[in-house]
């Protein structure tokens, strides 16, 4: 795949199948270069932040309250 611009890295994931190592699926995206440059780390906290926020707040609830931000 080629990108049109420079990209920060590429973020994977995969969810867990039946066995070890044995993934059902697979998504990836990429992150652009912005002025925070935030780490891989900090990108992990905001990805466990947002995922612990969702058994909390419904998907659509919670899309349109970062849509907002």
């Amino acid at each position: 795949m080629k990108v049109m611009e420079p990209r920060w890295g590429e973020i994977t994931v995969k969810k867990q199948g039946k066995g070890k190592n044995q993934f059902d699926k697979t998504k990836s995206f990429s992150a652009r270069q912005t002025p925070t440059n935030y780490t891989i780390n900090q990108f992990i906290e905001i990805l466990q932040l947002a995922t612990n926020l969702t058994e909390k707040i419904k998907f659509e609830d919670l899309k349109a309250r970062l849509g907002k931000l």
